[in-house]
């Protein structure tokens, strides 16, 4: 497969070089040209030779022009998606929707009597992209119910592409990837997160929205074939375009509200739902647009709030303690808050120029972790910031447009303990045994039980990603059947992660104060604490060039070419130096007598100028063929390579786990051998820094391989579309091969039957700094997808009065190396890739249907419905045999449409009422149920998983929020 791939670009890359040499080979009377642009629109069409065609927003009175050439052709590039009316050499004014990323067509011809007529037109999706993608319009975001305002939620309606369902964050993920593999692009803008998992910046365990949802105009989601100017993702990428101000002022405010008791949550195996943590949601915001100068200036603001107030049961871990722990159980509130604020002002100061400069500012706070025997104080906050500017001008000129832009995005994710300091303390039950004596190296092994902790947390990290992007972006309209994009970006990044694990001291107390331990409770068994660590500030900078030609052969065949170039230089630790005494125990290890390493050292040493990946190019070819002659039916396909990036907090390990690591001191009352002579003043952190500098600690290595190349998927596929009347129809075969994946392995391998953990340790070796296992990075896991995509589509119009749409996807998605995780992937359970068999991936889920559905009613009522069907996560399978990695499949369930073909099932519906005013306001009212079939949906973290046990494959005693009700209300003008 390797080889064909190989022959393939490579021809690719001839028909690229082949087609700049026969641009003048060809003449083309007119063509419907690809439209690459991130965030715009486009008309094209025919008209009379050398006619000026105008299209003009009906809303904002921003117009675009063109100028037909010698055949007729024309083309407005630049346009903000929208309705527009267009007229050519002063003819009758025709009206046509444009979406984002799309190119509609309109063709003008002079009548017998010199009259200038419409003859064709064509709005909406274009069937002849060689692209799959999904276009989300704004009456879907606006009428389709979801839970929590957050537009990626929508994403699931293109096929192949699935959201999760942890309510902690929303991502959404592609190709049988994981989230880390997509890309957003808001306004043009990427928002690529660089350090975390997430895919997404901001959206790592987070509750809250990347974005307002009030703020966005409509969306695109890519899955498969997208041109060369997309860049930083292999599975799937989201093309967002924000609202804009207009002539005139218009204004929306909401609210959406959710009691607890309108939640119910399902009781699953016996759990006690009575603990359960109940939710109170508010969500509310508003929006102001409007003129400053009639035509030319606009401006749009919004804001939207999001309150969420939950509540955690804390309770004894045994009875009898309520006395020493008065008032310390009960409900106590962890409450969610954000705010996001958006601004943006649109600027024409004549046809030719465009000037937008949008501004997004969020905040949120998550109180959480308390629970159980978490007391209140024992909480987390989890604190995400954001600031993003975005500065874009296009100019329009005879054949070329261009478009400029500046952006900056800064995302600090920073969870603290919520009472960092205020030492920790953990209030245990101890095992009886008959040698217990003081001094003993207690350990979790010898706690029976967790009474309560209390005080703060030990951990504190504070992460933050800074991006100044520069990009320019030229297209020549045109010539001889070819229109030419090319471009470029630079994004200066700056990244800095703090990690302070165990930073907060934490005290283990003998609740019993037993007289074999300390015989008071007061007096700590000892005390936990992480020695400080040197937070890492590196810059990286990213270049990226490309070109692209969208070649209209014959009037039936348009080829896509493109070429891109992406080059990091601070991708894995380039500017890294190992420090010496690593260098020096490899260099142990290397002489160590009849022992043989399991990886070259001088692959993982470095000096501080590892070699940088410098072969990222990534040609990509398209084409589509309209079999009809009318565009109705069109054959499509193409193929192309995408190198993505792993994120800075894997390679980071590499500077921070060798001198992390937590000292343990023991106590007694009486300072017996092998403990230290308690003292009050160790409470304090003055008190206690003495012990912790004269007490030995073990970091962990971790080396990352000197050349390492970045994730890179080659992408195939193939399909059908077909228009009958309204209705979009098609059919897709997509294949994707990824490589270069990403994990952490075992470096000092032993011998025999299981190498993994017997091989010589650092301390063996007299690197008493170091713990047992060297870890170094691999870079060869692979991954394969195969899928079938079918889809059909009417959208929404106010004429017609409802809009369907659905869309099913069958694949199959293996890898083989270490399982997907939200933190660095590690694989213990093979000791090399190489003996790492080939698996179902954690997002293999074969069978996914997605309907959505929006119908007008008499009486100004209005219904909707996003239903979504799927096999399910699977899930892996322990036991006495080597585990099954993502093996087990969950067991279809009795479900309300399909019987026993699922075993995922959501159904969300909502009915709302318009009630329109004189003045041409209106207020609405919906009423959302969510999960209306009351469905038990069960995910991989909750089922049982081991072979040996008697509810093997069943749902694990958990609870799952199922049939919900909100109530939104609002007011437009």
């Amino acid at each position: 497969m390797a080889d064909k791939v190989r022959k393939l670009f490579g021809a690719s890359l001839g028909a690229i070089a082949a087609s700049l040499a026969m641009s003048g080979a060809a003449t083309i009377a007119f063509t419907t040209p690809a439209l690459a642009q991130t965030a715009t629109a486009g008309i094209a069409g025919v008209a009379s030779a050398d006619a000026e065609v105008v299209a003009r927003n009906v809303d904002t009175g921003f117009t675009g022009r063109d100028v037909a050439d010698s055949g007729g052709g024309y083309t407005i590039r630049g346009l903000q998606p929208g309705t527009y009316e267009v007229t050519a050499a002063g003819g009758t004014a025709q009206r046509i929707r444009v979406l984002v990323g799309q190119t509609a067509t309109l063709d003008f011809v002079d009548d017998a009597g010199g009259e200038i007529v419409v003859v064709a037109t064509r709005s909406g999706v274009d069937i002849t992209s060689s692209e799959v993608s999904t276009n989300v319009t704004q009456e879907q975001i606006e009428n389709l119910p979801q839970v929590n305002r957050n537009f990626i939620n929508f994403a699931a309606l293109a096929p192949g592409v699935g959201v999760s369902q942890d309510e902690r964050e929303v991502t959404f993920r592609a190709g049988g990837q994981n989230a880390m593999a997509v890309n957003v692009f808001i306004d043009g803008q990427s928002q690529k997160s660089q350090i975390i998992d997430g895919g997404v910046a901001g959206q790592d365990d987070s509750r809250g929205n990347p974005f307002p949802q009030l703020a966005v105009q409509e969306f695109r989601v890519l899955t498969q074939n997208f041109s060369a100017e997309y860049d930083q993702s292999s599975s799937a990428i989201i093309t967002a375009v924000t609202r804009s101000g207009t002539n005139e002022f218009h204004g929306e405010i909401f609210g959406v509200y959710q009691d607890p008791n309108w939640v119910h949550y399902n009781d699953i195996a016996g759990f006690n739902p009575s603990s359960h943590p109940e939710v109170e949601r508010q969500q509310y915001g508003a929006a102001l647009g409007g003129p400053i100068i009639q035509d030319r200036l606009h401006f749009f603001v919004s804001y939207e709030g999001k309150q969420e107030d939950r509540f955690g049961v804390v309770t004894l871990g045994r009875s009898g303690y309520d006395a020493q722990f008065p008032g310390v159980e009960g409900v106590v509130g962890t409450p969610f808050e954000e705010d996001l604020w958006f601004g943006k002002l649109s600027w024409q100061p004549n046809n030719d120029h465009l000037v937008d400069l949008s501004a997004t500012i969020r905040g949120e706070q998550d109180i959480r972790d308390v629970g159980g025997q978490d007391a209140a104080q024992r909480a987390n906050s989890l604190n995400v910031d954001e600031t993003k500017i975005n500065f874009r001008h296009q100019w329009s000129g005879e054949g070329w447009f261009n478009q400029a832009q500046v952006d900056y995005l800064e995302s600090n994710y920073n969870p603290r303990a919520l009472n960092f300091d205020d030492f920790g303390q953990d209030h245990v039950i101890f095992r009886d045994a008959d040698n217990i004596t003081p001094g003993f190296q207690f350990n979790v092994d010898q706690q029976e039980a967790t009474v309560i902790r209390l005080g703060g947390r030990g951990d504190n990290q504070d992460i933050r990603q800074r991006s100044l992007t520069v990009r320019d972006d030229l297209t020549f309209d045109s010539v001889n059947g070819h229109t030419f994009q090319i471009g470029g970006r630079v994004t200066f990044n700056n990244y800095y992660v703090e990690k302070l694990f165990s930073g907060n001291p934490v005290f283990l107390f003998d609740v019993d104060g037993r007289p074999e331990i300390n015989g008071d409770p007061d007096i700590p068994v000892r005390v936990r604490v992480g020695a400080p660590t040197e937070a890492a500030d590196v810059d990286n900078t990213v270049y990226g060039l490309y070109i692209q030609d969208d070649w209209q052969v014959t009037d039936r065949l348009e080829l896509n070419l493109g070429l891109r170039w992406d080059y990091e230089d601070n991708a894995f630790n380039n500017d890294y130096t190992t420090p010496d005494d690593i260098v020096d125990l490899l260099n142990a290890y290397e002489t160590l007598p009849g022992y043989v390493m399991a990886f070259d050292p001088d692959d993982y040493i470095s000096d501080g100028d590892r070699e940088v990946f410098a072969e990222a190019f990534q040609p990509r070819i398209g084409f589509s063929y309209d079999l009809s002659g009318d565009e109705t039916l069109v054959l499509f396909g193409g193929a192309g390579r995408y190198y993505d990036r792993v994120p800075y907090n894997f390679a980071f390990d590499e500077r921070f786990k060798p001198r992390q690591f937590d000292v343990q001191i023991n106590f007694s009352e009486d300072g017996a051998p092998g403990t230290t002579l308690w003292d009050p003043a160790y409470l304090t952190p003055e008190g206690l820094q003495p012990l912790i500098d004269a007490t030995p600690g073990a970091g962990e290595v971790f080396l990352v391989r000197n050349g390492a190349e970045p994730p890179v998927t080659d992408q195939f596929n193939l399909g059908l579309r077909h228009v009958v009347n309204d209705w979009r129809l098609s059919a897709t075969l997509a294949h994707a091969e990824s490589r270069n994946g990403f994990g952490w392995y075992i470096g000092n391998l032993g011998t025999g039957p299981d190498p993994r953990f017997n091989g010589p340790t650092p301390s063996s070796l007299g690197f008493t700094q170091f713990r047992n296992l060297v870890f170094i990075s691999n870079h060869d896991q692979e991954r394969e997808f195969n899928a079938l995509y079918l889809t059909a589509d009417k959208p929404y119009t106010e004429e017609a009065g409802w809009g369907f749409g659905v869309s099913y996807t069958y694949s199959r998605a293996t890898q083989n190396g270490s399982r997907d995780s939200n933190t660095a992937p590690f694989d213990f359970d093979y000791a090399t890739i190489d003996l790492s068999p080939t698996y179902p991936s954690a997002n293999d889920e074969r069978h996914r249907l997605v309907i959505s559905g929006i119908v007008d009613l008499p009486f100004d009522f209005r219904a909707s419905a996003l239903a979504t069907f799927g096999s399910g996560s699977p899930f892996t399978v322990f036991g006495p045999n080597p585990p099954g990695w993502y093996s087990g499949t969950p067991e279809a369930d009795n479900m309300f449409f399909f019987g026993d073909l699922f075993a995922y099932q959501n159904i969300d519906l909502r009915l709302s009422k318009d009630i329109e005013f004189a003045n041409g306001s209106e207020t609405y009212f919906y009423v959302d149920v969510l999960n209306a079939t009351d469905q038990e949906n069960p995910s991989a973290s909750n089922v049982e998983q081991c072979s040996c046990a008697s509810n093997f494959g069943q749902i694990t005693p958990r609870t799952l929020q199922g049939r919900s009700f909100q109530l939104g209300v609002g007011y437009r003008f």
